[in-house]
């Protein structure tokens, strides 16, 4: 086999990896969307309507970054400068908004990452391993936050049940 031949083929075996760690990573965030409305509903009342670009910057941030770090630090900045990022939601936790999304990407989020890279065999112990397993976490985390917006979007713009900070008012 020649070298172009054995790179043709690496490129091949990449891409059918790469279309079956998206294929998966989708197929999880089914299965926690029911999270994403929870905590999105949370953003709707802490946040509120009047702090919409907190959100869209997290987003940004999210869809952005290329370190997972990135995000995590945002929440922790968020969560220190504001107040209403520190906002318990008494319906379903006395965990601040930012500590709830915080462990819940750091802690739950985490765990899919393990049960996805597991189901597509890929290890812990490589450098390649590692680094495909921080990419897999980065894509879970991204299609979160993106479903979580969505549902703090919906929440503040529909139906005007969305927050304590400004969702009410048009």
């Amino acid at each position: 086999m020649t070298e172009k031949e054995t790179t043709l083929q690496q490129n091949v075996k990449n891409k059918n990896r790469e279309i079956k760690i998206i294929r998966e990573v989708n197929n999880q965030a089914e299965l926690f969307y029911q999270d994403a409305v929870n905590i999105g509903d949370h953003a709707a009342f802490a946040i509120g309507r009047s702090h919409r670009s907190q959100l869209t910057g997290l987003e940004n941030v999210a869809e952005s970054s290329l370190k997972i770090t990135d995000i995590f630090d945002y929440i922790k900045r968020q969560t220190a400068r504001y107040s209403y990022w520190r906002t318990a939601f008494p319906q379903h936790s006395n965990d601040t908004f930012g500590e709830r999304l915080r462990g819940y990407l750091e802690d739950d989020l985490a765990k899919v990452r393990d049960t996805t890279c597991d189901g597509l065999q890929i290890g812990n112990t490589s450098d390649e391993e590692k680094q495909l397993r921080r990419r897999v976490y980065l894509l879970l985390v991204r299609q979160f936050i993106g479903q979580m917006v969505i549902e703090y979007e919906y929440r503040v713009n529909s139906d005007g049940s969305g927050g304590k900070n400004g969702a009410n008012g048009r």
